[in-house]
C-alpha cells in the first residue's frame, strides 16, 4: 500500500495519499489507531476529526482507568484519559483535528477512495450540523468553512458513532423564533449561560436528563426552578456506588489499585459478567417471570424515593430493557424538591418567557395539582435544556459514501428498508469501507467499548492482507450480508428491543431496528476472534495469490497434521491400555490352581468332547 505521500506535486490535481484514513478520534478511532500500529505494525494512517478535541465516556481493556478517585469520572477525567492514551501511543500526531469528512467516492479504476475534507474554523466542528447551518445563514461561509480538500485513501475505517448529532427541535413545535431565553441541546453544553435564579425547563428523561436535572440545582447552576417535560417513563436502576464510600474510596482506591491493579481487573470482570447474566435471564421475551421479579423491584424503589403524586407517570407501560435503561443516584430524589416539576402535559408552543403547556395529565394525582385542566398552561422559562436524544438510526449522517454502483449508502440502505451491515460493519458495493458502531452493534446491557475493541481488532484481521500488500480490495459478498441481516433481525424479534412493547430510539421510524445486537457481548467477541474470511471477497496481487494458497496448503497440512496425531494417539492409547490388559490377564491366570480347565465340555449326548478355546483369551 506504499507510505503516506503527495502525488502529482504541485499540479492543480494534487493530493495526499492515506493507506488507512480513519473519520474520528473518540474512542473508537482511537482504538482503530491502537490496532493498526500496536497489533498490525501499521504507522501509515491518519485520523481526521471535525471537533476541536478528542473525546470519550470510556477506558479500554489495553489501557484501563483504574486509578480515579470515583468510580464515575468526570468528562474532564476522562479527555485527560484519552490524550494520555494517545500519547502514550504516538498517536497525537496521527490526529488532525477541525476537519471535516464530508463524502467518500470509490473509484473503481484505482481502487482507492476519494475523500473531501472541510478545515473548519478552530472549534465550529464542536457544533451540530444544523447549528453550523444557522451560523452560515447568519455570519457567512467563512464563519464555519476555511477550505476543502480532496484526498485519496485504500483503506477508510468510520468511527463517527451512534450518538453524534443530536436530536433537533421538536418538530411542529411554534415559537423557537421569538423565545426570548437560551435553547441548547445537553450534548451541546453552553458554559456561558448562567443558571442563577432562573426558570429552567429540560426536555426528556432519558439517560442525559437524568444527569442534567440534579446538577441544575447544585453549584454552579442554583436553578430558581425545573420543569421537566416527559412523554414516557424510563426503567431506573439504582447506580452502583463507591465501595466503603465516596470518601474512603477516593483516599485508599487510587493507591490501592495502582500496586492491585489486578482488583481492578477482577471488578471489571464481574461486572462483564454480571450483565452477561441480565442478558440471558431478562432481555430476552420469553423469560417472562425473571423479568417480571426484577420489574417489581425496580418499580418498588422508585416509587420509594419519589412522590406519591408522581408514583403513576413514573411507572412504565413497557417490558424492562424495551427503551435504554437509566442508572441513577440522585435524579428520582431531586424530584422531592419544592421547586421541581414532573409532568407529561405535551408542549404546545414557546412564548417570549416561556413555555405552553396542553392540559393532559396522565394521572389523577397530577390533576389535583393542576386546577384548571381544560385550559393551556404558561409556565415561565429563561432557559430550554433539549434532553431529546440523538438521530441515532441515521448512521453516518451527514457524511455521503458512494460505492462502486455510484449510489450512495444512505440510499442503498433505504432501498433495503434500513441501515444493514455485515457483522455491523462491512456492505457489500463499498470495498474496503469499514465501520465501528455500525449497525447492530450495540447491545444494550453492556460496555459499548468492548464492542468497538472487538470490532476494530475484527476489521485488522480482515483488511491485514491490504496492509501488507497482498491483496488491492476486499469485500463482503452480498449473500453473506443478506444472510447476516435476516438472522439479526429474525433474533431481535425474540428481545425486548424489538417486542418489549414500546417505541425507543433503537428503531426508525418504520419500526425497523438498526440499532441494537440480538446476542450476547461473549457471542460478539467470539466471532470478532474468529473471522469467517469466506465470507468476503479479496482480489489479491500476484504475490499475495501465492502467499495466500501457501498458506491455504500448510493449513491443510496442519489440520492433517492435527487429525493423524489424534489417531496415533487413540491408536497407542489403546495399544497400551491392551498390553497392560493382557499383562494383568496372564498374571491372574498363573495365579489361578493348575487344576482349573480352561476347556468347556458339552454334557449333551453325542456332542464333541474337542476343548474350546476362550474367545476372551484369544484375543
Amino acid at each position: 500500500m506504499n507510505n503516506i505521500h503527495v502525488e502529482n506535486g504541485y499540479g492543480t490535481d494534487a493530493y495526499t495519499y492515506y493507506p488507512v484514513l480513519i473519520i474520528g478520534a473518540g474512542e473508537s478511532g482511537i482504538a482503530t489507531g491502537w490496532r493498526l500500529k500496536e497489533k498490525l505494525g501499521c504507522s501509515q494512517f491518519r485520523i481526521f476529526d471535525r471537533q476541536s478535541g478528542v473525546g470519550a465516556l470510556y477506558s479500554y481493556s489495553f489501557e484501563p482507568f483504574y486509578t480515579n478517585k470515583s468510580l464515575y469520572p468526570s468528562g474532564p477525567d476522562f479527555v485527560k484519559y484519552l490524550l494520555d492514551v494517545a500519547a502514550k501511543y504516538q498517536l497525537v500526531d496521527k490526529i488532525q483535528l477541525n476537519t471535516d469528512v464530508t463524502e467518500l467516492r470509490w473509484l473503481d479504476a484505482d481502487a482507492v477512495w476519494e475523500v473531501s475534507l472541510t478545515h473548519l474554523v478552530p472549534g465550529t466542528g464542536d457544533l451540530s450540523a444544523a447549528d453550523r447551518k444557522v451560523r452560515v445563514d447568519k455570519e457567512g461561509t467563512r464563519s464555519v468553512y476555511v477550505r476543502t480538500e480532496k484526498v485519496r485513501a485504500k483503506i477508510v475505517v468510520s468511527c463517527v458513532g451512534i450518538l453524534v448529532e443530536p436530536n433537533d427541535w421538536p418538530a411542529g413545535i411554534p415559537g423557537q423564533n421569538i423565545f426570548q431565553g437560551d435553547i441548547f441541546h445537553s450534548a451541546r453544553w453552553r458554559q456561558d449561560v448562567d443558571f442563577k435564579n432562573k426558570d429552567v425547563v429540560v426536555v426528556g428523561t432519558g439517560c442525559s436528563a437524568a444527569q442534567v436535572v440534579p446538577s441544575l440545582f447544585e453549584e454552579p447552576y442554583k436553578a430558581r426552578s425545573v420543569t421537566q417535560l416527559m412523554r414516557s417513563p424510563p426503567w431506573v436502576m439504582p447506580r452502583l456506588e463507591e465501595p466503603f464510600g465516596k470518601d474512603r474510596y477516593a483516599r485508599y482506591a487510587p493507591r490501592v489499585l495502582r500496586y492491585l491493579p489486578v482488583l481492578g481487573y477482577l471488578y471489571r470482570l464481574a461486572l462483564y459478567l454480571l450483565v452477561e447474566l441480565i442478558w440471558m435471564t431478562v432481555f430476552q421475551q420469553k423469560n417472562h417471570k425473571w423479568r417480571t421479579k426484577l420489574e417489581s423491584s425496580i418499580l418498588a424503589r422508585t416509587h420509594s424515593l419519589i412522590p406519591e403524586k408522581y408514583h403513576d407517570i413514573m411507572t412504565p407501560r413497557y417490558s424492562y430493557g424495551c427503551k435504554r435503561r437509566v442508572f441513577d443516584s440522585a435524579w428520582l430524589r431531586s424530584m422531592q424538591r419544592c421547586n421541581f416539576r414532573l409532568t407529561t402535559q405535551p408542549l404546545l408552543r414557546l412564548e417570549p418567557d416561556g413555555i405552553v403547556l396542553a392540559s393532559s395529565p396522565h394521572s389523577a394525582a397530577e390533576e389535583k395539582s393542576s386546577p384548571d385542566t381544560d385550559r393551556e398552561e404558561h409556565l415561565p422559562a429563561s432557559i430550554i435544556v433539549l434532553a431529546n436524544g440523538f438521530s441515532a438510526t441515521r448512521f453516518l449522517h451527514p457524511l455521503t459514501v458512494y460505492g462502486r454502483s455510484g449510489i450512495s449508502l444512505h440510499d442503498h440502505w433505504r432501498d433495503l428498508g434500513g441501515p444493514q451491515a455485515y457483522m455491523g460493519t462491512a456492505v457489500h458495493g463499498f470495498p474496503n469501507f469499514f465501520m465501528l458502531a455500525g449497525p447492530n452493534t450495540a447491545n444494550g446491557h453492556s460496555s459499548f467499548i468492548t464492542s468497538s475493541e472487538n470490532t476494530a481488532g475484527y476489521i485488522g484481521r480482515i483488511i491485514r492482507p491490504v496492509l501488507n500488500n497482498e491483496a488491492t480490495v476486499v469485500e463482503v459478498k452480498s449473500d453473506a450480508e443478506r444472510r447476516w441481516t435476516r438472522d439479526v433481525q429474525s433474533e431481535l424479534r425474540g428481545t425486548v428491543f424489538q417486542t418489549g412493547g414500546c417505541r425507543s430510539w433503537y428503531q426508525d421510524a418504520d419500526g425497523f431496528n438498526s440499532t441494537m445486537y440480538p446476542r450476547s457481548q461473549t457471542d460478539f467477541t467470539i466471532r470478532c476472534l474468529f473471522p469467517r474470511y469466506n465470507d468476503f471477497e479479496t482480489l489479491y496481487t500476484p504475490s499475495g495469490l501465492r502467499h495466500y494458497k501457501v498458506r491455504q496448503v500448510l493449513r491443510s497440512l496442519a489440520a492433517l497434521g492435527v487429525m493423524m496425531g489424534v489417531v496415533l494417539y487413540w491408536f497407542f492409547a489403546y495399544r497400551s491400555a491392551d498390553v497392560v490388559t493382557r499383562a494383568h490377564g496372564e498374571q491372574n491366570k498363573s495365579a489361578r490352581p493348575a487344576a482349573t480347565p480352561s476347556t468347556s465340555m458339552d454334557p449333551r449326548p453325542g456332542a464333541s468332547t474337542t476343548p474350546t478355546t476362550s474367545f476372551i483369551n484369544f484375543v
